[in-house]
């Protein structure tokens, strides 16, 4: 058996057992978009490779010019499958007018007035342009990689170099049977390594992405999408050391919605809901990136705010509690809400978040018994 038909039945088997996984992956794990996108990569691509055998072993054109399109069409999908998990638009014209382009040259060069040095540089660089694009489109903003991006994002990097050296190689070719022999060294040596490495790199990001969720879904409130009380408890934890550690001050506030019961008896508990997500949002506009918002229970929330006192943290709430007080309810506009406050700072006894929960809890006790609508400073309210 030839070099070329081992290269091309591992390519083969590899497109079915990916597009396979990543069917797999799209049933049990949340049914997202782009995996089933990049399944529909893979399942072109064991058509594709199945073309280019049959074209190689029968010197039919027309099957080589089917696994052109193949691979234009599966290139095309994984990278709008990689805007789509980076919730970056996918204009379908984009992609359709440079493939459409690339066929054509492709038909050209197969064709009597081709060359076999066209047949081999046309894909090979249009898929290797697609997919340095669609490295640069995993990117993410504001944060780090994580570790399954990252090695998604170097593996591609080392396809879109593969192909573009598959394209400077196919440059060499003078003949029939000159001129082939670095094309067909990176075409057996690289690409099935990088071709398989491509597809153990999207699984494993899959896979990363569902263990991302699974861990954010542990610590967040899913109505309100703020940390639950896990998450506030394991985000105290790191504050109180890092306030301890730098001599910073730190202030708990614990609040809640007055009258939050009687709403739910008087609308219903889509008024509740709409409640809690609004006056979570107004905490998540007040504080600063860093600042912690968490769900403790029911209608009370707690936040803590990073190297900030307690005469500072309850001039922030000053600001939240008049806004609550003009929050509209979409359904529900004589809603009339308010809320109340407590405020406790960082004491050096203080070891986790409980210690402080106490006082904050404490002062909003008061603030309630003072008339509601109002924020109280534990040191005030003792």
């Amino acid at each position: 058996m030839s070099v070329s038909a081992v290269v091309l039945s591992l390519l083969f088997g590899i497109s079915i057992v990916m597009a396979v996984a990543m069917m797999v992956a799209w049933l049990q794990f949340g049914r997202q978009k782009h995996v089933l996108t990049w399944t529909a990569s893979y399942g072109v691509a064991v058509f594709q490779w199945a073309a280019n055998a049959g074209g190689f072993f029968l010197k039919n054109g027309l099957l080589f010019g089917l696994a052109g399109v193949g691979l234009l069409t599966s290139a095309s999908l994984l990278a709008i499958g990689i805007r789509q998990r980076s919730g970056r638009p996918v204009p379908i014209r984009l992609f359709a007018i440079p493939a459409g382009v690339a066929a054509i040259a492709t038909a050209i060069a197969i064709s009597p007035i081709g060359s076999q040095s066209m047949q081999g540089m046309i894909i090979p660089a249009f898929v290797g342009v697609l997919v340095a694009i669609s490295a640069a489109s995993l990117w993410p903003g504001g944060r780090s990689f994580t570790p399954p991006e990252l090695a998604f994002f170097c593996i591609l990097v080392a396809f879109a170099i593969g192909q573009m050296a598959l394209a400077g190689a196919a440059m060499l070719i003078t003949g029939p049977d000159s001129g082939k022999e670095l094309y067909r060294a990176i075409l057996a040596l690289v690409m099935p390594t990088i071709y398989a490495g491509t597809g153990v790199a999207a699984v494993l990001l899959v896979a990363g992405d569902l263990a991302q969720q699974l861990r954010r879904q542990i610590r967040h409130d899913p109505l309100t999408d703020v940390f639950n009380r896990r998450g506030l408890d394991e985000a105290a934890t790191r504050a109180i050391a890092q306030a301890r550690r730098h001599g910073r001050p730190l202030a708990l506030v614990v609040c809640d919605l007055d009258g939050f019961k009687a709403l739910n008896d008087g609308h219903g508990h889509i008024a509740g809901d709409q409640a809690l997500k609004g006056f979570a949002q107004l905490l998540i506009t007040a504080v600063r990136r860093g600042d912690v918002v968490g769900r403790m229970g029911g209608d009370e929330f707690g936040l803590l705010l990073l190297d900030t006192d307690a005469i500072a943290a309850a001039e922030v709430m000053e600001r939240v509690r008049v806004e609550v007080s003009h929050l509209i309810l979409p359904r529900f506009p004589d809603a009339g809400l308010r809320a109340s406050f407590g405020v406790a700072e960082m004491v050096v006894a203080d070891a986790q978040l409980e210690d402080m929960v106490e006082r904050a809890d404490a002062a909003l006790y008061a603030a309630k018994k003072d008339g509601k609508d109002r924020i109280m400073i534990w040191r005030e309210a003792a």
